[in-house]
This record gives C-alpha cells, sequence and structure tokens, in this order.
C-alpha cells in the first residue's frame, strides 16, 4: 500500500494537472472568443468555405511557423498521421464550415449559447462507449452550466433576431466537434498536443480546399473571398488567436481534465463574448455575472473528488 508520503505526492500530481488543465481551458475559451466576432464581420463580405478552408490552413501554417521557432524535436515515426488527417477532415473540416454557416444564419450570441450544449453531448458519447458513468453529480454540474450559458445570454438574446436557422448547422457543428475532441485525446493522444493541432487542422483545411476550388471551378457556387488589408488583419488574427492557440490550449486542457470537465468551461463563451463587446461600447449585466459564476460553480462541482468509504484511520 502507498505511504502517506506517496498519498501526498499523488494527491499534488493530481492537483497540478487539474490546475494547469482549467488554466488553458480559460485560456482556450479566452481565445477562442475572440473569433466569432472575428468571424461575423468576415463573413459579411466572405463566404463560409472559403473562410473555414482559409482560417484551418492559415492556422496550422502559423503554428508551424511558430513551431519551427521554438525548435522542439518530436520522434513522429509512430504516429497515426493518417488518422490524425482524417479525424480533423471530418472534425474540425466539415465542423468548422457548420459553425461558419451557423454564425453567417445566425449571430454570434445564439452560437455561443448552443454551445453550451458540448458538455452534454460529450457525456453521452461518453457513456454510449462506456468511457465514462453518467453520474449525478455530473449532470448537476452540465445542468449549472447550461443554465449559466443561457442565463449569460438572455439580455442580449432579447435584442438579436430569433430562430434564423443556422442554430441547426451549430448543432452539427457541436456534435462533430465534441467527436473531434474526444478521439484526439484517446485514439491520437502518441501524438504530443501541439503537432496533434497542426496535423488535424490540416487534415481540416485538405478537405475544404479541394471541395472550395471545385465548386469555384464548377461555377455552381459563387465564392468570394476579398483580400483588402483590413480583412488580412482580420485573418491573422484569426488564424493565430481564435484558431491556432486556442486549439494548443484547448487540447493541452481535454487530456488533463477530460473533454467533458474542459467543455464545461465552453459554456462561459457567451460571458467572454460579451467582455469583449465592453471594449466597444457594450454593457455587463448583473445576470450576465451570475451565469459566470454558475459556470464556474458547475466546473468546480464536476472536479471535487468522490467520498471513499471506509474513511483511513488516524
Amino acid at each position: 500500500f502507498p505511504t502517506d508520503n506517496v498519498r501526498s505526492m499523488m494527491l499534488l500530481t493530481s492537483y497540478t494537472e487539474r490546475t494547469q488543465g482549467n488554466v488553458m481551458a480559460v485560456l482556450a475559451m479566452l481565445l477562442w472568443s475572440t473569433s466569432f466576432p472575428i468571424s461575423e464581420v468576415l463573413l459579411m463580405r466572405w463566404d463560409a468555405l472559403s473562410l473555414a478552408a482559409v482560417r484551418l490552413g492559415g492556422g496550422a501554417l502559423m503554428l508551424t511557423l511558430m513551431g519551427w521557432g521554438i525548435r522542439k524535436r518530436y520522434t513522429w515515426t509512430n504516429w497515426p498521421v493518417r488518422s490524425a488527417l482524417v479525424v480533423g477532415a471530418v472534425g474540425i473540416g466539415i465542423g468548422t464550415l457548420a459553425l461558419n454557416l451557423g454564425i453567417k444564419y445566425s449571430n454570434p450570441i445564439n452560437v455561443s449559447v448552443i454551445a453550451t450544449t458540448i458538455p452534454l453531448f460529450s457525456v453521452m458519447l461518453g457513456v454510449i462507449k462506456h468511457e465514462e458513468t453518467l453520474s449525478l453529480k455530473i449532470m448537476v454540474s452540465i445542468g449549472l452550466a447550461i443554465c449559466g450559458g443561457v442565463l449569460v445570454s438572455w439580455s442580449s438574446t432579447q435584442t438579436q433576431a430569433g430562430f434564423q436557422g443556422g442554430e441547426l448547422l451549430m448543432l452539427g457543428a457541436v456534435i462533430l466537434w465534441t467527436w473531434y475532441s474526444r478521439v484526439a485525446v484517446t485514439r491520437l493522444l502518441v501524438i504530443p498536443a501541439y503537432p496533434r493541432t497542426v496535423l488535424t487542422m490540416l487534415g481540416g483545411a485538405l478537405c475544404l480546399i479541394p471541395v472550395a476550388l471545385v465548386l469555384e471551378g464548377s461555377g455552381w457556387v459563387d465564392l468570394s473571398a476579398p483580400w483588402s488589408g483590413f480583412d488580412f488583419v482580420l485573418i491573422g488574427g484569426l488564424c493565430v488567436f481564435g484558431v491556432g492557440l486556442s486549439m494548443v490550449c484547448w487540447m493541452i486542457s481535454a487530456e488533463k481534465i477530460g473533454v467533458t470537465i474542459a467543455a464545461l468551461h465552453i459554456n462561459a463563451l457567451p460571458f467572454y463574448v460579451l467582455l469583449l463587446g465592453l471594449m466597444f461600447g457594450g454593457t455587463l449585466l448583473m445576470s450576465q455575472v451570475t451565469g459566470a459564476v454558475l459556470v464556474a460553480t458547475g466546473a468546480v462541482l464536476a472536479q471535487i473528488p468522490a467520498q471513499r468509504s471506509g474513511a483511513r484511520s488516524t
């Protein structure tokens, strides 16, 4: 049996892993939240398919260039590269296209509210695949997080249009993203988080770019991808922060605390989007702050260790 010192070290390691995972999840959400208003502006001039291909291809390119700057070497001979490309093509290739269409035919607030269902879909997939158990604690945690995410956006949705059709596309994006995240931290776990992100994003871009070229060449769809100076700046920020670095932080978080727990942080996305709005003259209501607190409470509750029967005698 482990000694007291070993137990202490195990608890410390577990606490450190959870802390790092939660910090990375918050950072991922802060970075990801920038992509919603940027995408909304770009989609006024860009079509959804071109923007999806550029954001994934550009994100992979930016991360590759940054990786060369870091000069970290990897032993990649045993990596499932083909699987990573396929998972990326389906999960974030088609998923990003659905996300952009959802934003285009809805609005950032409604889209971010729908994203709050990711923890629910994650635990459902986990139960189906016998990777997770459906406990009362996790259901209460997900319920708190969903209520918090909806509450954060309640005041804002009063001024937004109602159901516009894009919400269904966003729901498809949520399901694909959840599947992708779970596969990325199980089947693809042998690949470190940084190159795993690059490979899956590259797979998504390689899926969408040929489709865009075929559609443009055939004349079936009139694609629009203007490269004005302002658009170039927005695309750069989107690729580096909203897509590239946010994905790396998400991968690390999902590895350390699991997809379902990490996904609870996604429910704070509407709050972060509103915080960005404050920089441009927006307002923040007490109900929105309360919603963010509910999301945080759900994330903390889900990570409280279960009490073991038979306490150790002193």
